[in-house]
């Protein structure tokens, strides 16, 4: 939101889903406009697997956002921008990184170029990407990258990491525990923090963009 205030930009529109999670996500966008004194002049909102979303794009369409801010997941999100381009809208198109960004960018291909998602996880010059690009390779015989599973990949070390301070005989409770007492965790050039209070584990947040040929470019 930083970004985008920084170019007086004002007008921004939401999608999310009615249900409870999408309800959070677009509180937390809401809350991220009203730290800098502004409000969505449209909000949409779609059922998860609706496969009509014609009403929520031509209130957007109507509202003449200059950012549309998608909180939905890859396919939602995908045919929500289509369906928006082919109606008119001029508006940039912005997702947070709950969409799936390597499955959006597949799903829009060429009809993505130029949109933002943001980014949750690092880009391929920090040695935990290596490292978890070439555990793919091995497991899997093949180039099979995406954000989502470099997410689950880091997940998975902090978890081990984890079990590793829980004891010999880790329990539910030692390893919630013992996952709270992690401070500055370095994952490969990646830092991981937690506390009783805070199970965000990372501050990072770095904005990317799908390129013409479809793929995301940092």
């Amino acid at each position: 939101m930083d970004f985008y205030a920084s170019t007086g930009i004002k007008r921004f529109s939401i999608l999310h889903y009615d249900d409870a999670v999408g309800k959070e996500n677009l509180g937390a966008v809401e809350v991220a406009l009203t730290k800098r004194g502004l409000k969505p002049v449209s909000v949409g909102s779609v059922k998860r697997n609706q496969l009509e979303i014609g009403d929520a794009v031509s209130g957007m369409v109507k509202s003449n956002p200059d950012v549309v801010i998608a909180t939905t997941l890859y396919r939602t999100t995908a045919d929500f921008v289509k369906q928006a381009k082919k109606a008119g809208s001029v508006a940039q198109f912005a997702s947070t990184s709950f969409v799936g960004a390597s499955a959006l960018a597949t799903e829009l291909g060429p009809e993505g170029a130029g949109m933002i998602v943001a980014q949750v996880v690092p880009p391929p010059s920090i040695p935990i990407v290596r490292e978890y690009q070439s555990a793919i390779e091995k497991q899997l015989g093949r180039k099979d990258f995406s954000s989502t599973s470099l997410e689950s990949y880091i997940a998975a070390k902090v978890l081990v990491e984890g079990i590793r301070r829980a004891g010999a005989v880790p329990t539910r409770e030692s390893l919630l525990k013992a996952l709270d007492s992690i401070r500055n965790f370095n994952v490969g050039g990646y830092i991981v923090d937690f506390n009783p209070s805070n199970h965000n584990g990372s501050k990072f947040v770095e904005l990317t963009a799908i390129n013409r040929a479809g793929k995301i470019a940092y």
